[in-house]
């Protein structure tokens, strides 16, 4: 259980990533955030997302842009296809990787600890527009 004690901008952080349809950055946050609480420093969103996402409340997701963002954490980890013109991010609901993760650690005895997968291409809005 956290140990911090929760603030009013804290839980401005963790509104603005409950109601986001794509995982933000901390720019993202803090820009969305500071219209509420206008002298919220960069840098607070930064350590407060990395505490949330260390607890376990946030999940990091690091596309290929290098950027690491953030969205709430179901209780499992997510996947995405990331449309390469425009940026959108969709969710992918199911893990295409359970039963593969398991084969390998029945085969090579790795314990697994996580894994990523991000799926890239161009969305249908872009695609009509080409």
């Amino acid at each position: 259980m956290p140990t911090w004690k929760n603030t009013k901008q804290r839980e401005a952080i963790l509104e603005v990533l409950a109601s986001a349809q794509t995982p933000l950055s901390a720019e993202e946050v803090c820009c969305q955030v500071s219209k509420q609480y206008p002298h919220l420093a960069l840098s607070t969103v930064y350590r407060n997302l990395e505490r949330f996402a260390d607890a376990g409340i946030l999940e990091r997701c690091l596309f290929h842009d290098g950027i690491t963002r953030y969205s709430p954490a179901h209780g499992r980890h997510g996947h995405y296809l990331v449309c390469t013109c425009c940026n959108a991010k969709l969710r992918i609901g199911d893990c295409p990787l359970e039963n593969v993760a398991q084969k390998l650690e029945q085969d090579t005895g790795y314990e697994i600890s996580g894994h990523d997968l991000t799926i890239y291409g161009i969305c249908p809005q872009c695609r009509k527009e080409k």
